[in-house]
């Protein structure tokens, strides 16, 4: 499961722009479909990796994109989360799918620790 080291990736990202004197809340995350991640993985990986990275109780929000596909058979274009999905307009496959690779870490959200 490299969803482990995906996460302390992610978590030493977000921690190494943490401001002194503040406590890491939440890391906002955005996930393509063709990434190589599994997202129910990540979710459960993100609070061990937090806890190892120094930011124990950051919450971990995963918006799941979507990638952009064109049918080559009579060219619609269409939002996908599968490779595998027919097109809608003619129910051709395969089809030809751009972008769904992102991981990016997008934002984080922080308090001083004064609040905690």
């Amino acid at each position: 499961m490299h969803e482990l080291a995906v996460s302390q990736t992610i978590c030493s990202a977000a921690r190494s722009h943490l401001p002194e004197g503040q406590r890491l809340t939440k890391v906002v995350v955005e996930c393509g479909p063709f990434c190589g991640v599994v997202p129910e993985a990540l979710e459960y990986c993100f609070p061990i990796a937090a806890e190892h990275c120094g930011i124990p109780g950051a919450a971990l929000e995963l918006r799941l994109l979507e990638a952009e596909a064109t049918c080559p058979a009579c060219d619609a274009g269409f939002a996908v989360d599968t490779m595998w999905t027919p097109c809608p307009e003619c129910g051709h496959a395969p089809i030809t799918a751009r972008g769904g690779r992102e991981l990016n870490l997008v934002g984080i959200e922080v308090e001083e620790e004064d609040d905690v």
